[in-house]
Formats: C-alpha cells, sequence, structure tokens
C-alpha cells in the first residue's frame, strides 16, 4: 500500500518516527509530508534514514529538485495520484482547520484538495484537550467529515491520559500500534457482508481459583479478523477472556467489535444472541470441551484427592450448524496431534461444516515442539466435501484468503 504520511505540528509529532518504521516494516511503501510547524521539532532527514521513500517540506511544490523526481511538474498533484491512503499524524488544531476550510497554502493542503475521490484520509488528532473540546475544532471536524471525498474520511478519537502540558484529559495521540492497525484495515467499502469469529480458548472453572484450559493463543482469531477487515467486511469475535490482547487494537476500527466470555456456555450465548446477523461463521476457537460442578469457595487439597467430576461442555459448532439460518456459511477447526483424513472425516461427518480446516498441535509438554497454539505459522490440513483439498503450512496471517477461496465466497 502506498501511504502518505503527513506530520504536522503537535509536540506528538515525535512519534511519527516509530509509525514510519513500523509501516515500513509491515511492507508498505510511505512517503513523508512535513507542516511548517512539524519542521520546528523535526529533523526531516531522520525519515530518510528510517527508509521513508521521500521526505516533503511544506514549500517543495516550489522545489525544482523535487519535482524533476515525478512524472510531471506538479509535485501535489503527482503526490495525490500515487498515495492509496493520505495519513495525518498526529493532526493538529491547526492543520485541521486548513484542511477544512481548502486553505491550499502549502503542500499538505494542496494535496488534500488535490486528491482523488476514493482516497482514503485518516486523521489522529493530537492536542490540548480545550482546544479538542472547544466548539471550533468540533465544528471543522465535522466540516471535514461532512465534506470530504464522499465519506472517505476518518477522524480518529485521540485517548484520554496525561498530556504534555501536565493537563489531564483527552487529546493524546493513538499509539502507534494502533495507528498501525486502523491504518491497515480501515475499508470505506460498502459492508455487504459480515463475519462472526469465534476464537481464544475458553476455560472450565473449578472453584474460584483453579480451572482447566489450553494453550490457544487467540491469534488465528486475530489474524482472520484484521485481514477480513482490510478485505471490507464487518467482523465480531468473541473471544475467550485471555485470547490476544491485539484484537484490543482493532477496536478503532468502527466495523469490528469485540466480547470477552470466560466460559464454553458463555461463548454458546453469545454466538446464539448473534448468529442470525451474520454471514459467515468461522469456529477457530479452543473451546473447553470440560465443565466441571463449580464451587463458590477454594477447595482444599484434601478434596482434590483422586478424580474430580465433570461433564460434558455444550457444543458450540454442532449447536451453529443444527440451528444456522439457510444463507450462513460455516467453517469449523480441528485441532489435532494427529492430523489425518481419518480424525477429520470423523469429524465432519459429525459436524458437516462447508470448510473444516484441520490444525496441527501440540503444547509443547514433554519436551515436545510447540506446534500450533500461541505460534505465528501452522501445518494446515484444508478437508472439504469428504476429502482433504490442501494440506500445506503457511502464515496463520495468510489463512483468512485461503477460506474465502475455499469457500469461493
Amino acid at each position: 500500500m502506498n501511504i502518505l504520511l503527513s506530520v504536522s505540528g503537535s509536540i506528538a509529532c515525535y512519534k511519527s518516527f516509530d509509525l514510519v518504521r513500523l509501516l515500513i516494516k509491515n511492507g508498505h511503501q510511505v512517503r513523508v509530508v512535513l507542516t511548517n510547524g512539524a519542521l520546528r521539532f523535526l529533523k526531516a532527514d531522520l525519515f530518510k534514514y528510517l527508509g521513508c521513500e521521500e521526505v516533503y517540506g511544506p514549500e517543495d511544490d516550489f522545489n525544482l529538485q523535487k519535482t524533476e523526481q515525478m512524472e510531471s511538474s506538479v509535485l501535489h498533484v503527482e503526490l495525490a495520484k500515487w498515495l492509496d491512503k493520505l495519513v495525518i499524524y498526529p493532526a493538529s488544531a491547526n492543520t485541521i482547520s486548513n484542511l477544512a476550510f481548502g486553505r491550499a497554502e502549502d503542500l499538505l493542503s494542496s494535496i488534500f484538495l488535490a486528491k482523488r475521490e476514493d482516497t482514503q484520509t485518516i486523521f489522529f488528532p493530537a492536542m490540548n484537550t480545550q482546544m479538542y473540546l472547544h466548539p471550533i475544532t468540533k465544528e471543522n471536524i465535522n466540516l471535514l467529515k461532512r465534506l470530504t471525498n464522499s465519506g472517505k474520511t476518518f477522524i480518529c478519537p485521540p485517548k484520554e491520559g496525561e498530556l504534555i502540558c501536565k493537563d489531564k484529559g483527552v487529546g493524546k495521540v493513538r499509539d502507534i500500534e494502533e495507528a498501525a492497525i486502523l491504518i491497515e484495515t480501515l475499508s470505506f467499502n460498502e459492508k455487504k457482508k459480515s463475519i462472526l469469529i469465534t476464537t481464544g480458548a475458553t476455560i472450565a472453572p473449578i472453584d474460584p481459583v483453579r480451572y482447566v484450559t489450553n494453550p490457544s493463543s487467540g491469534k488465528t482469531g486475530f489474524a482472520l479478523a484484521k485481514d477480513y477487515l482490510s478485505l471490507g467486511y464487518k467482523v465480531k469475535v468473541i473471544a475467550g477472556i485471555y485470547a490476544t490482547k491485539d484484537l484490543e487494537k482493532l477496536k478503532l476500527n468502527p466495523d469490528f467489535d469485540l466480547e470477552r466470555v470466560t466460559t464454553t456456555s458463555d461463548m454458546l450465548e453469545s454466538v446464539k444472541r448473534n448468529l442470525n446477523n451474520y454471514d459467515l461463521y468461522i469456529s477457530s476457537a479452543a473451546i473447553s470441551d470440560l465443565e466441571f460442578s463449580y464451587e463458590e469457595t477454594k477447595l482444599k487439597k484434601s478434596q482434590l484427592l483422586g478424580s474430580i467430576p465433570f461433564n460434558k461442555a455444550p457444543d458450540v459448532l454442532k449447536y451453529v450448524i443444527e440451528n444456522k439460518p439457510a444463507h450462513l456459511k460455516t467453517v469449523g477447526f480441528a485441532a489435532e496431534t494427529e492430523l489425518n483424513e481419518k480424525t477429520l472425516n470423523e469429524k465432519w461427518e459429525r459436524k458437516p461444516v462447508d470448510l473444516l480446516v484441520g490444525t496441527s498441535v501440540h503444547s509443547g509438554a514433554g519436551g515436545k515442539k510447540i506446534e500450533g497454539f500461541g505460534v505465528n505459522e501452522c501445518h494446515y490440513k484444508i478437508f472439504k466435501d469428504g476429502k482433504i483439498e490442501k494440506d500445506l503450512t503457511l502464515l496463520k496471517s495468510d489463512l483468512s484468503k485461503l477460506i474465502l477461496e475455499e469457500l469461493k465466497w
């Protein structure tokens, strides 16, 4: 993706160095445009040292050396054609005001007016609380939302916390990890389809301090959600209470919803409430299949000798298959230490999903190599219509597109 990152004159602008590094590390082409305010805080050449393709100052429309690098002599027009997303991080009150009123007084504001109708623009405001809450700033933000490029503009609300002026309140720019994920996943496409994902491990409580679970991290659900958001789908994730905290970073995306649950019964109830609202259900959660008679007080050691009675937990995927609306596609996951056609076929016959993703797993107990849980790469067997379609090892981040291809969705 071609990202034009504009840095304006907020004290938070130093964070833009780390944002550039992260975006480049994630494989994007990044160019930087600085305002006059930013140049009071930053040295432009540092962005080049960090791997940025090019850095432009506010007056570079009149810099012959810069314009000669482009296909035409109109720098702001060429940059407006080049970019896929325009990101203003941080966005000062002054920059928001200038862009809202269409002042073509520097390179950034000229690019802003020259960009294509389908250009996606993301603002990350950063300023003192009173400045952010001032009616004029609010009106300027509303102007940007109403007037720019058919609604393809998103103003990311700043955080609350202690500001550089020692005041406490709203106005802190978003952390770079949150900003990068929003830049990568925010899509302005019309949302025609929606996806429900369960992920992470549920737990089976024994008493207030003990429970049984498994090592599932929820990384698969996070990778799926991130990719599907970027493709323009609405996504809801129902995650185990201890599933990866990376899921929280997706919450800035207006097309994402996250609900955390504790037990398998909790997950089932959430799925029941949501199932009819989605077009695709992906059961990537490592759901506990045990339930215990929960004790309200901590069991004594003498009570733990021998076996603890347990029951079979409800089967969430089975419920989905038996009660799903006609339009809903289903994807199941089979986490197995022995990943073979017999095992996968037995599961598929019990729960005939549209697509079954077999995953080779091991917790690492007994000195064995960890597989499947908490890692970024897995061995998968894709099972469909009674047979293994694919046998491959790939990154969890590459699994989302494979699922859609197999479903022809």
